[in-house]
C-alpha cells in the first residue's frame, strides 16, 4: 500500500501543470478580495461602526475571512488535482494491468483516495498557514491556541475527506486528462461561489442562502471562520450593539442559519458534513457495482 501511495505522490508532483491547477481557484480568489471583496467588506464595516476609517485590526479581520476561504477552497482543488493521477493511470491502461497483478482491487483504489486525501490535508493546512503570514504578518500565527491548531487541522482534514467523498462519484466517469482538466477548471471556477467564499452569503436571496449553506464545503467554511475569525470579530466590534457583529457573522457566512432563521451550531454542522461525506461515498460504491 505505501509504495504505491508514494508512486501516486511520485507521479502527481512530476506534473507541474497538475499542481498549477490545484492552485487556480485560490488564484481567481485572491484576485476577487483584492479589487472587489476586500475593499466591500470594509467599507460595510465603516458603515455599520459609523467611522470614516479602520484600524489595522478590522483589515486583519478581513484578510481571515478571506484565508479561510482560500484554505476551504484548496481543500477541494488540492484534493480533486490528486485524483489525477488514477485518471492517467485509467487513460493509459495501467489500472488494467495493476488489476492482473497480485495486488487486490481494492487496494489500488484505496491508494489513489488516501494519497489524494494526504496531500489535500498537507496543501490545505500549508495554503491556510502561508496564507496568515502574508496577508496578517508572523505574529498572526501567535494569536492562537494548541486547540486552535488542532481544531485547524480537524477541519482541513475533514474539508480534504469530504472532497475527496465529493469527487469520487464523478470521476468514476471520468476516463481522460482532457476531461479531468475541463472538470477541475469547472470545479475550481465555481466551488468559490458555491461555498460562499467568492461572495458573501448574506448579501444573496433567501433561496440562494439556503442552497449554498446546506452545501456541506459551506458549513466546512464556517467552522474554519469560527477558529480563525471570533477573536478578531470580538476586538473589532467591542463597544458595538451586539447585534452589529451579530450581523456582520450572519452576512459573512461566521455562522449559518436553516430556513426557520435558526444558527446551526457547530456539532450539528459536523454531524451534517460526516453523514453527506458517509452517503457519497456510498453512492459512489453503488456506482462501482454496477458499472462492473
Amino acid at each position: 500500500m505505501f509504495e504505491l501511495i508514494s508512486r501516486n505522490n511520485k507521479v502527481h508532483t512530476r506534473d507541474k501543470t497538475a499542481l498549477m491547477m490545484s492552485f487556480l481557484a485560490v488564484i481567481i480568489l485572491i484576485v476577487i478580495y483584492k479589487f472587489f471583496l476586500g475593499k466591500l467588506q470594509l467599507d460595510a464595516i465603516k458603515t455599520a461602526l459609523n467611522a470614516d476609517s479602520v484600524p489595522d485590526s478590522t483589515v486583519e479581520m478581513a484578510n481571515l475571512w478571506l484565508i479561510s476561504g482560500i484554505t476551504i477552497v484548496c481543500s477541494m482543488t488540492s484534493t480533486l488535482g490528486a485524483f489525477g493521477v488514477m485518471v492517467l493511470d485509467r487513460e493509459k491502461k495501467l489500472i488494467e494491468d495493476f488489476h492482473v497483478s497480485p495486488a487486490p482491487r481494492f487496494k489500488l483504489e484505496l491508494s489513489y483516495a488516501i494519497f489524494a486525501v494526504v496531500f489535500g490535508i498537507g496543501l490545505t493546512l500549508l495554503s491556510c498557514v502561508v496564507s496568515l503570514v502574508v496577508f496578517n504578518g508572523f505574529d498572526s500565527l501567535l494569536e492562537y491556541t494548541a486547540t486552535d491548531y488542532l481544531k485547524i487541522v480537524g477541519i482541513a482534514s475533514l474539508g480534504a475527506v469530504l472532497s475527496a467523498a465529493i469527487a469520487l462519484p464523478i470521476l468514476a466517469f471520468i476516463r481522460s486528462s482532457s476531461a479531468f482538466s475541463t472538470l477541475s477548471t469547472l470545479v475550481g471556477t465555481l466551488i468559490g461561489f458555491i461555498a460562499g467564499v467568492y461572495v458573501p452569503i448574506g448579501t444573496l436571496g433567501a433561496t440562494l442562502q439556503q442552497v449554498m449553506t446546506w452545501f456541506p464545503l459551506t458549513q466546512a467554511n464556517a467552522l474554519l471562520k469560527q477558529v480563525l475569525m471570533e477573536s478578531a470579530i470580538n476586538k473589532v466590534f467591542d463597544g458595538a450593539p451586539a447585534e452589529v457583529a451579530e450581523n456582520y457573522r450572519e452576512t459573512y457566512g461566521v455562522i449559518l442559519s436553516n430556513p426557520d432563521g435558526e444558527h446551526l451550531s457547530a456539532e450539528f454542522m459536523l454531524l451534517y458534513i460526516a453523514a453527506i461525506t458517509l452517503g457519497l461515498l456510498l453512492i459512489h460504491f453503488i456506482i462501482k457495482k454496477v458499472k462492473r
